[in-house]
């Protein structure tokens, strides 16, 4: 006959099942206390650490100065859901950093978007070079001496400051000429000037074609002028290169969910598209590259080389080494995405919130992790549309809007055993991995996560059922500090069937055996335990001689 109830593990809380057919170290309630440990360890609290504008509320916040670790330097903020990378190209020095989600595709970095101080980012550039949209006009001055005369066309670009180079203009009328002819290029008409917006356009390059032994128009370099100089002139110069921008359109105004991936890719979503970058050039998404999608995609995420596209239906996942390799096939997981605030990305795989729980494809498989924690009512009770997550370490963080405030819970996606509740939500976060540090927004706060004094950690056992009603007379708490709150939940049937309930309350001050209420038997037993820091053991017994070897 067992004489003690002994608790010496304190894992997640599950919710799914009744508290008397739970395992003994799961709890039906864990609150602010600090996941994979086998003893009950307090969070920290949270700490202030900078703040940007709180109205309207800031849903994105993202940190330059990433090549130092930080608390305070620079954040960025927007009311709106944003995505932003860091640029990779080597030869940039000023932390280019681009993003979708807040209007048009933008781009900014340490001298445009931090000048004039908080808030950031103070200014943006447009992550685009649009294509003129006028053909040249031609007319020929000279023809050449002699040869065999050919049609050639004209075409022209914008080239902005960082050397990006928007797709060619139409071409321009066919011109038959010999070799050596000297050509006027907007002599009549002048080329057309910039198009009005922050692209940085300071140069224009024309190209021609040339007789060739393709049946394919192909242009080569001309020449490069000012974006000031509106008329030029072929002067029979020799070609050079092959232009590469054809098909280079910019990105679309409604892009969204911008990623950085492999081999120098970049993707945006757009309408019922997925669409990938020329190889390091973040600003020009070829149409030949687009895979169309079935569902309306809503939200990009990766792991390794995986590209995972969530959607409004079944998730799409891509596949390839180059933007014209890329393949997609749905995964077998069909969980369409609840909230885009709440997709987080992990080495190993990839979670977000579906109205059915919460959804994991990566390396491990492809699961719905809460399915033996939560009921799918319980889950909807939480209202999966508004959650917000990051990471923290190996593990999700989440916060989500169930009428009564921001709360939030805690999940280890490779070991879902549980889950760790948090008595605190939170309007956005940012994972640093640079510090590999969580910071998440209170209103206009900017707070580091488990970063202050350590928070009361709360944890109610399952309950315990026994043979035959006993009354646990002694207890012993095995805790690093003290005093330790000792709840404990006694419950049996009267003669007439009625649940008589006897709560008692204790502080423990020490490590030493105490005497409890006596003269009430029970055969129902519940522990809740409430410690400032680490408690590693707590047990019930009948007899003081039951607590020894603790």
């Amino acid at each position: 006959m067992s004489t003690t109830i002994t608790l010496a593990g304190f894992g997640g809380a599950v919710l799914s099942e009744h508290a008397r057919n739970l395992p003994e170290a799961v709890g039906v309630s864990v609150i602010d206390a600090e996941p994979g440990h086998a003893d009950l360890r307090s969070l920290r609290d949270r700490v202030t650490v900078a703040s940007v504008p709180s109205s309207p509320q800031r849903k994105t916040i993202y940190r330059m100065g990433r090549d130092a670790i930080s608390d305070t330097n620079y954040w960025l903020s927007w009311s709106t859901i944003v995505h932003a990378i860091r640029g990779f190209d080597g030869e940039d020095t000023s932390e280019r950093t681009y993003f979708t989600g807040s209007g048009t595709p933008k781009w900014t970095n340490n001298s445009i978007g931090l000048a004039g101080g908080a808030p950031y980012p103070q200014g943006t550039r447009e992550l685009a070079v649009p294509a003129p949209v006028a053909a040249p006009q031609i007319t020929l001055t000279t023809d050449g001496p002699t040869g065999t005369q050919s049609t050639n066309f004209y075409v022209t670009t914008f080239v902005n400051d960082l050397g990006w180079e928007s797709a060619p203009s139409p071409p321009s009328a066919g011109l038959l000429m010999k070799p050596g002819a000297v050509v006027a290029i907007g002599d009549t008409i002048p080329l057309e000037a910039v198009p009005a917006g922050s692209y940085g356009i300071n140069r224009r390059r024309i190209y021609r074609t040339q007789a060739g032994s393709t049946n394919v128009a192909e242009f080569f370099f001309l020449r490069e002028v000012t974006v000031g100089t509106t008329s030029t002139t072929d002067d029979a110069r020799k070609l050079g290169a092959l232009m590469e921008v054809a098909g280079w359109i910019p990105p679309p105004a409604d892009g969204f969910g911008l990623i950085a991936l492999w081999g120098g890719m970049t993707t945006m979503l757009a309408g019922k598209r997925i669409l990938f970058s020329e190889p390091d050039k973040p600003y020009t998404y070829p149409e030949k590259y687009d895979i169309t999608t079935m569902d309306k995609p809503l939200a990009t995420s990766k792991w390794e080389q995986n590209l995972l596209v969530l959607t409004t239906g079944r998730p799409v996942l891509c596949q390839g080494t180059s933007p014209e390799s890329m393949d997609d096939s749905p995964l077998a997981l069909s969980q369409p995405l609840a909230s885009v605030a709440g997709v987080v990305a992990f080495g190993h795989g990839v979670c977000w919130p579906s109205n059915e729980g919460l959804a994991y494809a990566g390396a491990s498989g492809q699961a719905n992790l809460t399915l033996g924690m939560l009921t799918p009512a319980q889950w909807k009770a939480m209202v999966p549309s508004t959650m917000v997550a990051g990471r923290y370490g190996r593990f999700y963080v989440c916060s989500y809007t169930d009428g009564g405030g921001r709360k939030g819970f805690m999940l280890d996606p490779l070991a879902p055993a549980g889950m760790w509740h948090l008595s605190a939500g939170f309007d956005a976060c940012f994972y640093d991995d640079l510090a590999a540090v969580l910071f998440v927004l209170e209103g206009g706060n900017v707070r580091k996560f488990d970063a202050g004094e350590r928070l009361v950690a709360k944890f109610t056992s399952k309950r315990f059922m026994q043979t035959t009603p006993r009354n646990f007379s002694v207890a012993k708490v095995v805790a690093t500090t003290f005093p330790v709150t000792l709840i404990i939940t006694a419950r049996c049937l009267d003669k007439d069937g009625a649940e008589r309930v006897r709560t008692e309350t204790r502080t423990v001050v020490n490590d030493q055996a105490f005497t409890l209420k006596d003269g009430f038997l029970a055969d129902d037993w519940q522990i809740e335990v409430r410690a400032p820091e680490s408690v590693q053991a707590v047990r019930l017994a009948m007899d003081v001689r039951d607590l020894k070897g603790m």
